[in-house]
């Protein structure tokens, strides 16, 4: 680069920091210039305040909806206060104002209830507030559905051998979380769920030895507390062969992994007829009696 090139650029870049001082000073007296304007406004609606006979004089109210609308550099607290209002008795006194947005049900415009105002689209496309609240009506009456749907699901119960059960039950039990190196809370548990499989299996086997369940007995389980109890047998099922004999052959003498392939084919059959119960009883656009709305707010302590 050649000494007349690098001074010609050296000239250039000071030519271009006295015009950045410059705009600078332009916009700073352009700020102040600004401030002070403003304050004009706002004491001109502070004298209109004082003239007006009454908090929502139509003058008043006419200069405020203007002022909030058309002139966002006068700020909406300043100016609801020059009026002797609070902001958000000044925004109920002027109105909203169009937003140039539809409803996509509808077609109504959506109205801008303040500045800081934004479409109603987080769950989907803008909506009107009557609109909106059809919709909302409506997802609560498909929740209660399901709500009552997901019951009978729950409610179903699996039914097996009472030995069956207990061999599941007392073969989780004999790998408690501590010894898998899993502590209460952490990733894994959370992840895997082992506390709550391990304390599931022991609420089984304890409500096993509560009735006296035995041997053959029938007995059902909610297909929830099956599903969770065979899926965490199956877990540990194959980490010692062994050792899981010893644990099983007390109680039947049926391989582990029989008996819990057996109990996981009884668990899905259930809880498909389950659903398919849900479904006939409760089909879709199913309307709720007042009596089953209320029986779906008690099965969610609603």
């Amino acid at each position: 680069m050649s000494e007349e090139s690098l001074h010609d650029i050296l000239g250039d870049i000071e030519q271009s920091v006295r015009d950045f001082t410059g705009a600078e000073a332009v916009l700073a007296e352009a700020e102040q210039r600004r401030d002070l304007t403003r304050r004009a406004v706002l004491e001109q609606v502070e004298r209109l305040h004082a003239k007006a006979d009454a908090a929502h004089a139509p003058d008043l109210i006419g200069v405020l909806r203007h002022l909030y609308w058309q002139q966002p550099g006068i700020h909406g607290r300043p100016l609801a206060e020059a009026a002797g209002l609070h902001l958000n008795d000044m925004l109920a006194a002027i109105g909203p104002a169009p937003s140039g947005i539809l409803c996509a049900d509808c077609g109504t415009e959506l109205l801008r209830t303040s500045r800081s105002w934004k479409p109603p689209a987080r769950y989907g496309p803008p909506l009107c507030p009557d609109c909106m609240s059809r919709e909302r009506d409506a997802r609560s009456r498909q929740w209660r559905v399901e709500s009552l749907r997901s019951r009978i699901v729950a409610e179903a119960r699996v039914q097996a051998r009472a030995s069956d059960w207990r061999a599941a039950a007392e073969l989780v039990l004999a790998f408690p979380p501590l010894s898998q190196g899993v502590g209460r809370g952490s990733t894994a548990d959370q992840q895997d769920g082992v506390w709550r499989g391990w304390e599931n299996a022991r609420v089984i086997r304890n409500r096993l030895i509560t009735t006296a369940a035995d041997g053959d007995d029938t007995v059902g389980v909610a297909v929830e507390e099956a599903q969770l109890l065979v899926e965490t047998a199956l877990r540990v099922a194959d980490w010692d062969t062994a050792r899981t004999r010893d644990i099983v052959d007390p109680i039947t003498h049926e391989p582990a992994l029989a008996l819990l392939t057996r109990l996981k084919r009884e668990v899905r059959a259930t809880a498909q007829a389950a659903r398919e119960r849900a479904d006939a009883a409760y089909p879709e656009g199913y309307e709720l009696s007042e009596d089953e709305e209320s029986e779906a707010w008690r099965g969610t302590g609603g």
